[in-house]
């Protein structure tokens, strides 16, 4: 049995958002009684809601079966070595995209930097030190943007 965070969103934008345990192997989800009871009360006056569980830095759909239970359909883990660096790259984590998004703004900030300098430093003004300015300034804003971009406004 695992700990994961569920988070149970109404149309009405009351939002739950609680502990639970899961079975890895089956992905069965346990509630606890007080939230089971608060599903119950709310489904008087309330449409379904949005019910999703974040496990292992994705987020779930958890869906209910028909005997009442709470179910969630676990993605496979992907095999070791070059496989699982490639599953990393390809779906980072929350943590993850911060961290890329912060690296790609030292980046343009480094870039920035280096075009002042390369500016600066120059002796005359022809058209590789013109070029190579632009460019340099040019990939600063580009960095930055996709830094944002990275994030996904997170």
């Amino acid at each position: 049995m695992k700990l994961a965070k569920v988070k149970i969103e109404y149309s009405s934008g009351t939002t739950i958002v609680d502990r639970v345990t899961l079975d890895p192997a089956t992905g069965e989800v346990h509630l606890a009684p007080r939230v089971l009871r608060l599903l119950s009360k709310m489904e008087e006056s309330e449409c379904s809601p949005s019910f999703s569980l974040q496990y292992k830095g994705d987020v779930l759909p958890v869906k209910m079966v028909d005997d009442g239970r709470y179910r969630v359909s676990i993605p496979p883990e992907p095999g070791p070595g070059l496989q699982q660096v490639l599953h990393a790259v390809a779906t980072p984590t929350k943590d993850q995209r911060h961290q890329n998004g912060r690296c790609l703004h030292t980046l343009s900030a480094a870039s920035i930097g280096g075009a002042v300098g390369y500016a600066h430093s120059a002796s005359a003004w022809d058209s590789l030190t013109i070029a190579s300015t632009s460019a340099l300034a040019a990939l600063g804003v580009v960095l930055r943007y996709a830094g944002h971009y990275v994030m996904k406004g997170d």
